[in-house]
Formats: C-alpha cells, structure tokens, sequence
C-alpha cells in the first residue's frame, strides 16, 4: 500500500476485521489497493464492492495443470515402478520468488502435493514437477495445488487395478501393506489410518452389493499435508445421453482429534460439493483474452436438486490434536466421481469437466 501511494510504511495503518472465510483468496490483495487508488482519487474513504462478474471475470483462478503418468508390472502382475510428473505454474498473484526460493526442492513439493507424496508401497517411484509459465491470473483455491494431482493419481491407480483384474479397493489396500510409516520429504504419513478409513467407506458403502446398469461405484483416497486421511465411494449412474448422475457419496474421515463433529461433517459436505461442481461443468473459458463466464446462469454449480445422499463417517483417531477438515475432503472426491463413471460405462476420462459427449452411448 506504501508503494503504491508513495508514502513511508509508518503512515499506514492496517485495522484487523473479524469476517468470514477468505483463506488463500485474502493473499491476493487487489481489492484492498483499487480501495485505496479509488479513495486517493475522491479524497474520502470507500468501500468497495466486487461485482459477481467482477469477481469471476477479473479475480484470480485456479491454475490448469497437465500430468503424465506410467507404471510398470513385473511378469506376476505387481506394481513395481511409478513415475508421475506434473506440469504446471506457481501463484503468480504476487511478486515473483527470489532465486533462492525457487532452487530449493521444498518450494517444487508443496507445488506437487498428490504427486510425491504418494502413500502407496511401490518398491522404486519417481516423481517431478516441470514448471509452466501461465499467463492467466491465477492463485489458491480450495486445496490449493492437491486436486488435479490427486485425480490423476487416483484415477491411474483405478486403471492399473482394471488392468490387472483387480478390485480397486482390495488394490489399494495391498498397496497399503507393509511399513505402516512412510516418510515422502518433509511428510509422515500413517498407512494404517489410510487403511482403515478405505475399509470403513468399503463396509459403510456395500461396496460389494452389485449395480443397476448404467450405474457404478468409484473409490479414491488421499492423505492431505501428511495428517488428514479421507476416503470416498461414490455411487453414480449415466444414461444414454452421457448424463451424470451422482446419487451416493460415502465417506470416512481421520481429522485426529474431533472438537466438533458437526463442523468436521459440515466441511466434507462442502467439501464434496465442490468436487461435484469442479467435475460435472464448472469450467472458465476464455476467448481474445476475456473470461466468457460472467455470473453462476453459465458457470454451473451444483445446487440442491444435484445433491447426492452424503453419509459421512467420523473416524476415532488415536491422535491427541485436532488437524485440518476445510481443505482435505476436496481432492478424492472427483477421482472417486470419474472411477465410478468408469465403472459405469468402462469410459476412462482424463480431463477435466465430465463432457456428456464423451460417455454418450
């Protein structure tokens, strides 16, 4: 602000307000400078009010990103190399890091969280972020940089179990044997409460009852920041037209210790909602350099007639501090949503939103 006005830091003053939740959106701080620029101007205080289209025509957006993946089997069938690369920008939201940020391997893991911080047992895995320039705006959003990983993680993972005949769960929960501990950079993570929110989404879900047809079941599963376990089967159904129908969301949560358990329920219900809204439609398109979407009437989200029946199983944790529930029920919830169309309709989709055209019949 000091810069912008051209006056000594000291002449500013900052005033705290208790409002609510902003999270990464505040660390973009255009509004509070078109304020002061617009004060300056009229020579008295303002508020400023973004606009829906303001806000969606001109905020910042989450960063598109691409990964490549590959597996190898030894001649049994077993999963013994993984390599999995993601390319994408950083937040340019704010000044460009200095040079000794952007040369130390901690700044390109948190860019890659789901990619190499992979709980899975897999005797040698490689993995690498290669950095894009994007030119559109764009910084944190829910879950921040986790999403995209973890689709392209866990759905690969979906495929490799189709590949060797394998039950996705049971597949998931061999590749969760062994060591219980496992250490990927600065992270911890614990198999076994992986494990065991995976086997009570199995048995809360009948994972095993079969389906109509034309419906399915998909499961994935993710360990956020190394101490939120989340697990998800979702059940879906598709009709000839490609239609998505999502109908039931089973999930388990490992939060550690539950202060609220209403709150933590809460926050995975948005938190699948999100996911079903970034899956089934929600997409920002742009054309000579404009955003086409301007207001929710072409930017669909999901709303009350698409919400699916959404069980939510809080898991007794043996941990003595409550860990993080707003951003984590975010990034297996679309994996789970795209292996249960797959189950469905043996379509393997690998971008982003579900098009009906590409599961019409």
């Amino acid at each position: 602000m000091a810069e912008l006005l051209g006056i000594p830091p000291v002449n500013v003053e900052v005033h705290v307000t208790l409002i609510g939740g902003g999270f990464g959106r505040r660390l973009g701080i255009d509004y509070a400078l078109e304020a002061a620029e617009i004060s300056r101007a009229v020579k008295a205080p303002v508020q400023v009010l973004w606009s829906r289209p303001d806000d969606m025509q001109h905020g910042h957006f989450q960063g598109a990103s691409a990964h490549r993946l590959s597996a190898t089997l030894d001649v049994g069938g077993n999963l013994i190399k993984w390599q999995h690369t993601k390319a994408g920008s950083p937040h340019n939201i704010d000044k460009p890091e200095s040079p000794a940020v952007i040369r130390d391997a901690a700044y390109y893991q948190d860019l890659s969280w789901g990619v190499y911080d992979i709980p899975y047992v897999i005797p040698s895995i490689e993995t690498s972020y290669v950095t894009v320039d994007i030119p559109v705006r764009h910084g944190p959003w829910r879950s921040v940089f986790a999403p995209s990983s973890v689709f392209a993680r866990e759905s690969f993972i979906d495929e490799v179990a189709a590949a060797t005949g394998v039950d996705p769960l049971a597949y998931r929960l061999k590749l969760l044997e062994g060591a219980d501990l496992v250490k990927a950079g600065s992270l911890n993570i614990d198999r076994r409460r992986l494990r065991k929110v995976l086997e009570i989404v199995g048995e809360k879900s009948d994972w095993r009852r079969p389906m109509a047809k034309g419906g399915g079941r998909g499961i994935a599963c993710n360990v956020y920041d190394g101490e939120t376990h989340v697990a998800y089967v979702v059940e879906v159904s598709v009709n000839g037209s490609g239609h998505v129908r999502v109908h039931r969301v089973t999930a388990a949560i490992d939060c550690g210790l539950i202060v609220n358990p209403t709150g933590v329920e809460q926050q995975v219900e948005s938190g699948i909602l999100w996911g079903l809204s970034s899956a089934l439609g929600g997409e920002i398109t742009f054309r000579n350099g404009q955003v086409q979407q301007s207001t929710f009437a072409d930017y669909p989200v999901a709303r009350m007639r698409d919400t699916p029946v959404i069980e939510v199983h809080l898991v007794r944790s043996d941990k003595v501090q409550p860990y993080g529930v707003g951003e984590p029920p975010v990034p297996p919830i679309v994996p789970a949503i795209t292996n249960a169309i797959f189950a469905a309709t043996g379509v393997r989709l690998s971008s982003l939103p579900v098009r009906a055209a590409d599961l019409r019949a």
